[in-house]
């Protein structure tokens, strides 16, 4: 975490850095990022920048975590399903906050991206993250769909986790380039009510769903060796 000197900070120069240091690790990989490039940017002396973090790896996964609670404060304005909901309603949920998150933050949505599936450069990071975020999220709602039996009971759980952890960070990506979506056009509502965003959700929450409740006799069959 930061120091407490940067949460001392002025709001207005405190969101200068930060905005500053998104843009820098969103264009770059962790490798090629520039500290002396945010403070240049910035106008602040480098040691400034260390009064505020140990180093560039604090700094990193400050900017991880930051992206991390956006997306579930994007989620929480989102209609929330009913108490009768199955593991599918949550997970649809979770994917539209994905597609919302990728329009609206696209530089902190390439960090994560780079964190979790590209490049991880701390893959230490990454587990204590998942711990925490949508790994963990992802194999407790697939523990409860087994409860319910909304889940096949075969179903390689922590598999399963990680298939949807990875559609969950490409997802923005693909709703962006297939139907045009900018900040203009998709609001809280827009997005809930949009028909193509909803048919195409549909469509893939019918994949996901079908494959996760399917017949045992089916994977025996296809895994048999004449």
């Amino acid at each position: 975490m930061p120091k407490k000197t940067f949460f001392n900070l002025p709001d207005g120069k405190r969101e200068k850095i930060l905005d500053i240091a998104i843009t820098e690790f969103a264009e770059n990989s962790y490798t090629a990022a520039s500290v002396s490039e945010i403070v240049r940017k910035a106008k602040i002396a480098k040691g400034s920048f260390y009064q505020y973090f140990d180093n560039k790896k604090e700094l990193y996964q400050y900017l991880i975590e930051y992206g991390t609670e956006e997306r579930f404060n994007i989620l929480k304005k989102l209609p929330v399903p009913g108490k009768d909901a199955s593991l599918f309603d949550y997970l649809r949920l979770h994917f539209l906050s994905a597609v919302y998150f990728e329009v609206h933050k696209p530089r902190l949505a390439k960090i994560a991206y780079r964190a979790f599936i590209e490049e991880i450069p701390f893959p230490e990071m990454k587990e204590e993250l998942q711990r925490r975020g949508t790994t963990q999220f992802f194999k407790q709602l697939l523990t409860q769909g087994l409860v319910h039996g909304d889940v096949a009971v075969w179903i390689d759980t922590d598999l399963a986790a990680y298939v949807l952890e990875v559609i969950y960070y490409q997802l923005g990506k693909y709703f962006i380039n297939r139907l045009n979506l900018t900040k203009n056009n998709l609001d809280y509502q827009e997005i809930n009510e949009d028909k193509e965003i909803l048919q195409l959700l549909s469509n893939i929450m019918d994949i996901i769903e079908a494959g996760l409740k399917r017949n045992p006799d089916q994977s025996e069959k296809f895994l048999a060796v004449e």
